[in-house]
């Protein structure tokens, strides 16, 4: 099954069985893969139900297919959940984004930090990337983008009992390492965590962590991060 090119559908539900699919799929399917009638592809709500689809009919403006063989599979195990300091050069942060939601990432919270440069907040873009990211690496559950949260904002949320966030600054830390259960890591902005901002979340119970010897950048930071996690 996993050999079928995987499409992204979010009106997938069991009760279909001939469906039109939208203009996205049919020009990539149609038009970019050249997919004829009689031929399969799989299809994903992103929420974990997937369905091959039989091609029955397909020209320039129509894609019809038969839905069959629904699955539901079960969610991940435990939640990896990364806060990130957003950044100002936006390719950075798009490249992250693919990059952790590769990984197995299941939550990324956009973090704005007292160093956070300016920054344009690009929700549809940043999704599409993430709905790539997982079509490319065969996932059924698409991880959940938050909207920009401040720190504070987001230490006051409930999260798991792991608790990590990574700084550059002198101090006892560990070095992040897998956990079996559901953990959060904070990554700050280019100028790293304030001394205010770290003080605040090791007395919300963060540990301070340690992603290795060397200085990375905030993008790097976190595809490291969601690794030593996972």
């Amino acid at each position: 099954m996993n050999s079928l090119p995987l499409f992204y559908f979010s009106a997938l539900n069991t009760t279909q069985g001939v469906v039109d699919l939208d203009d996205e799929i049919r020009h990539h399917a149609g038009v970019v893969l050249r997919m004829d009638e009689g031929e399969s592809m799989l299809l994903t709500n992103g929420k974990g139900l997937s369905a091959q689809a039989k091609i029955t009919a397909v020209s320039k403006k129509q894609l019809t297919v038969q839905l069959h063989d629904f699955i539901e599979h079960s969610p991940v195990q435990r939640k990896l959940m990364i806060g990130i300091s957003l950044l100002k050069n936006a390719a950075r942060f798009e490249w992250m984004l693919e990059k952790v939601t590769e990984i197995g990432i299941t939550d990324i919270f956009p973090l704005r930090c007292e160093r956070t440069e300016k920054q344009h907040y690009k929700k549809e873009r940043f999704e599409q990337i993430i709905v790539s990211a997982c079509l490319q690496s065969q996932q059924f559950h698409f991880p959940i983008l938050h909207e920009p949260i401040s720190l504070n904002e987001l230490m006051g949320k409930q999260l798991p009992n792991d608790k990590f966030i990574a700084h550059c600054m002198e101090g006892e830390k560990s070095i992040l390492s897998h956990t079996d259960k559901d953990a959060m890591l904070l990554i700050g902005p280019e100028g790293d965590f304030t001394l205010h901002e770290i003080e605040a979340a090791v007395a919300k119970q963060f540990i301070p962590v340690s992603l290795g010897s060397t200085r990375l950048r905030t993008e790097t930071a976190g595809v490291v991060g969601a690794v030593m996690m996972r």
